[in-house]
């Protein structure tokens, strides 16, 4: 009987013929997959929300105003995922989707607040503590694609950064400060805490 030895490399023609069809066959199922349905929708709808909320950032809306946006777009998170488990449209394409969309929206929105922070004498630190996971996490990325690895594979402490990372955004946005606390800077100190813990076991995983 003989044994594969050979290097595993995504693309190769010496891939063991099990691995091989399993991947051919992945690929196979996310191609027949349907794109649009309600699930997806939500995905969508929370990309263009991103655009709508950077052009009221610069242009005079008022912050409560901004932060619901904000709040509406944060929650299509969670409305792709009820629905799909509820209408049975649990897709690995809109798995992938899904993620794809909350690192662009969490990125885009943190990079205009950033800019806007910097426009008008805001606390910038804010921002940088909210992305203490994609700081850190970034050359894990990069590794990833390198090893032709899956560079969006989901893990829960990663879905926990992510909704403390939106709320986090929603005080900032807001200008929280109930009970005369900084709550702005208390929420990003907890994001950046767990960010941390996030951005080390992702690279921990990518250098595996």
């Amino acid at each position: 009987m003989e044994i594969y030895t050979g290097n595993p490399k995504i693309g190769s023609s010496n891939l063991p013929p099990a691995i091989f069809i399993m991947k051919a066959k992945t690929k196979k199922e996310i191609k027949g997959e349907i794109f649009f349905n309600l699930a997806n929708s939500f995905s969508i709808l929370r990309l263009l929300l991103t655009f709508v909320i950077v052009y009221m950032l610069f242009n005079d809306y008022s912050r409560f105003s901004i932060g619901i946006v904000f709040i509406i777009a944060a929650a299509t998170d969670w409305f792709d995922g009820f629905f799909a488990r509820k209408l049975n449209q649990t897709t690995k394409l809109g798995a992938r989707l899904d993620q794809v969309m909350d690192r662009i929206f969490t990125i885009i929105i943190a990079a205009a607040l950033l800019i806007f922070f910097v426009m008008t004498g805001e606390r910038i630190m804010l921002i940088f503590l909210v992305l203490a996971r994609e700081i850190i996490a970034t050359p894990g990325f990069v590794l990833r694609l390198i090893k032709d690895k899956d560079a969006y594979g989901v893990r829960y402490i990663g879905k926990v950064t992510t909704f403390i990372q939106s709320t986090s955004l929603a005080i900032i946005i807001l200008n929280i400060r109930w009970f005369s606390l900084d709550w702005p800077l208390y929420s990003a100190i907890a994001t950046c805490i767990v960010g941390v813990i996030a951005g080390f076991d992702y690279l921990g995983d990518s250098i595996k």
